[in-house]
């Protein structure tokens, strides 16, 4: 078995088995269905490489639709709203778009409707669709099952999940659709069953093949840290039923800075080896800084020889750069001038080395701001 939320190999021993379970939450027979009508097995399964708890086997015909009783809970309604408008608010979200995948009838739909007016929702089951349609709700009839998905009106700037995830066959799949119907700077709402209360109360009731997934705290921030969001916020709600996590998509690093620090290096080292430009120059330090710092700097314009104690590196050349490299001993001939020591961690004590051994030759330590001191 594969692992529905990150795809390794998932060992065949169970975590549980339960016998003569309900074919699914909404599978309820006919009196002429009860002859051919039984149980199946549930299978749960653990990944050992992300943790989340799966069932086997195939989903319910029905796992693309939204199924909600909320709409008869009154208590629901004044929880949401609540949450909605503090997220919509927290985000600045009330003037732009966001998406509720997986909207149903548009029971939270209507309610987010109030705090974004650019709220739209994404459902399969057309008979919903049209039920939102009919409810004055912009939902699209759709389900995202691959990662070149496109969700009309996209970018959005939001987007929320709630009591469906669980139900994905391929979480996997679908959030690498999700990603790219976003902006850069997306937020987003995810809850699903909280599991860490059906451990703690050993609630095997819970367990039903309509919910091929079972997260708890851990592995939820987990799954979506794996698929390009910083989780922000991550608690229980509903009498702890819930896990409820707030995210944003996760920033792609710049590194400009790393070039201009290079430019400022380099332009430090110009003008040192401009000074001592009458001078034979050698740098002690053969690591793997030192030799990056060689290369990209064009300091084998300067540097005559490369001083290093590793025995292993002697009498050789530094990559891409080709200056020939020598044992400490080797200054004692008395052709080099200035040292300009490039050994991390070490150079202090190899400046101290040099002092002591060298004193004769001028030595110098490049430090980590690009100081040369």
């Amino acid at each position: 078995m594969q692992c529905r939320c990150c795809e390794h190999k998932i060992s065949d021993l169970s975590l549980l088995v339960l016998h003569n379970m309900p074919l699914g939450a909404q599978n309820f027979p006919e009196e002429f269905d009860l002859l051919n009508e039984k149980g199946i097995d549930l299978r749960l399964y653990q990944c050992d490489m992300c943790g989340v708890i799966q069932l086997s086997g195939e989903p319910v015909p029905y796992y693309r639709d939204v199924i909600r009783a909320v709409g008869v809970s009154k208590e629901m309604k004044n929880f949401r709203e609540k949450q909605f408008p503090k997220w919509i608010e927290e985000n600045q979200l009330s003037q732009k778009k966001i998406v509720e995948v997986g909207c149903g009838c548009g029971e939270y739909l209507s309610i987010m409707k109030k705090y974004c007016p650019q709220a739209v929702g994404l459902e399969n089951n057309e008979k919903s669709v049209k039920c939102c349609n009919d409810n004055s709700l912009r939902v699209y009839e759709g389900y995202i099952d691959k990662d070149n998905y496109v969700i009309p009106e996209a970018p959005y700037d939001g987007f929320y999940i709630l009591s469906f995830l669980e139900h994905f066959p391929s979480p996997h799949e679908m959030f690498k659709g999700l990603l790219a119907n976003l902006t850069d700077n997306a937020v987003g709402l995810i809850e699903v069953p909280n599991f860490d209360m059906i451990i703690k109360y050993s609630m095997y009731s819970e367990l039903i093949q309509d919910h091929l997934l079972y997260f708890t705290q851990e592995s939820l921030c987990r799954f979506l840290s794996m698929h390009g969001f910083e989780v922000v916020k991550c608690k229980t709600v509903w009498h702890d039923y819930i896990i409820s996590v707030e995210v944003k998509r996760r920033q792609r690093l710049s590194l400009d800075a790393f070039k201009c620090k290079q430019a400022q290096i380099k332009q430090k080292l110009d003008d040192f080896f401009a000074h001592h430009e009458e001078k034979h120059i050698a740098v002690w330090g053969a690591g793997h800084q030192a030799l990056t710092n060689m290369a990209l700097l064009e300091m084998e314009k300067y540097v005559e020889v490369v001083i290093d104690s590793a025995n292993f590196k002697q009498n050789k050349f530094t990559p891409a750069t080709h200056i020939p490299i020598y044992s400490p001993e080797s200054l004692s001939k008395g052709n080099i001038d200035v040292v300009l020591i490039m050994a991390g961690s070490y150079s202090q004590e190899i400046a101290s080395y040099m002092k002591e051994n060298y004193p004769d030759i001028s030595s110098y330590v490049l430090t980590n701001n690009g100081d040369v001191l």
